[in-house]
């Protein structure tokens, strides 16, 4: 459980950064940047101060993540960390971008955290 909340802020950052740049590109492509080309659409986003602000919490991520690899073996931090961090953009996704979960995700969450319940158990 110490490692879980010793993830948290790194899990927090990250899903941020994901659901935000998602969100962003989605609707920038959708509407403002339809007849644009490749690297006009990607200036556009890099200048997109949501995106920036997704980046800088991406960096915070990063940040965090030094805190947590300190403590523990990046053997059972890693999977742990990818296994929380899919079911909550997995989650997420559905929740504030209305993206469909099929069955078959579910059942790959639920095989996931029990993964990580017991992988973080060696920590």
């Amino acid at each position: 459980m110490k490692l879980i909340l010793a993830l948290l802020p790194t899990i927090l950052l990250t899903a941020y950064s994901q659901f935000v740049i998602k969100w962003r590109v989605s609707t920038m492509a959708a509407t403002t940047l339809q007849d644009v080309g490749p690297a006009q659409r990607i200036l556009a986003y890099l200048l997109d101060p949501y995106i920036i602000s997704a980046y800088v919490f991406s960096l915070l991520s990063s940040m965090a993540w030094f805190l947590v690899s300190e403590k523990y073996p990046l053997s059972v931090s890693f999977p742990v960390y990818v296994g929380i961090i899919f079911a909550v953009v997995t989650v997420g996704g559905n929740v504030w971008l209305r993206e469909t979960i099929s069955l078959q995700h579910l059942v790959g969450i639920l095989f996931i955290l029990v993964g990580v319940i017991a992988i973080s158990r060696a920590a």
